[in-house]
């Protein structure tokens, strides 16, 4: 990373739907939430409370994103998933307000989600999620965090948004996955119950 102070952001709780967005000495620099009704949908709002963008949840067509006063679009349409070559795949592209170039890797299941730009070549990422951990023998938690460098607070409000709505895609896809793979490696247990059984989890 850059040799700048980075800015480490809390997010409160680990949800990128509904959590807040804290700096470092607490403050409330963005919150989302989510709504359901016909439709499911993610706010973002500043620490003003003015609604910076929101993301429309779909089951089959990508999520539909609205960024400030612009209307609806396909969210691969800011954010360009990339299909080809394999390699590439788990990158994800946009641009800001000044043409400069930046991608997001790690989009897949398993994953960390890291931020580079065009400047280095795309060397060295100027931003970082960490996943909140529990330790089980304290039963304390370290809270998530998406660390900044200058570079990425230059664009902050791109960087947290984009990080936001790809994380939540993100966690979904990685939830399915675990699914069909619970699926896949599980026994059908109807020879002894006489029905389809899956036991989930190996039954714990």
């Amino acid at each position: 990373m850059a040799t700048s102070v980075p800015l480490t952001l809390t997010l409160s709780p680990d949800n990128p739907s509904n959590t807040s967005v804290l700096d470092q000495n607490g403050r409330a620099l963005y919150t989302t939430y989510t709504e359901h009704g016909k439709t499911t949908v993610t706010h973002v709002r500043d620490a003003d409370e003015h609604i910076l963008a929101s993301l429309e949840w779909r089951d089959v067509l990508p999520d539909k994103v609205t960024l400030g006063n612009k209307g609806p679009m396909s969210l691969r349409n800011w954010l360009h998933t990339s299909l080809i070559p394999f390699y590439l795949k788990d990158d994800v592209s946009f641009q800001d307000d000044a043409g400069r170039k930046y991608k997001w890797r790690g989009n897949a299941p398993g994953r960390t989600l890291e931020l580079f730009a065009e400047d280095d070549g795309f060397k060295e990422p100027i931003a970082r999620f960490t996943k909140s951990r529990k330790d089980h023998a304290s039963g304390t938690t370290t809270p998530a965090t998406l660390t900044l460098t200058g570079r990425a607070a230059e664009i902050r409000d791109v960087v947290v948004i984009s990080f936001l709505f790809l994380e939540k895609t993100r966690r979904t896809n990685e939830t399915a996955s675990q699914n069909r793979a619970d699926v896949l490696s599980t026994p059908v247990l109807s020879a002894v119950t006489g029905s389809d059984y899956n036991v989930r989890d190996g039954g714990i």
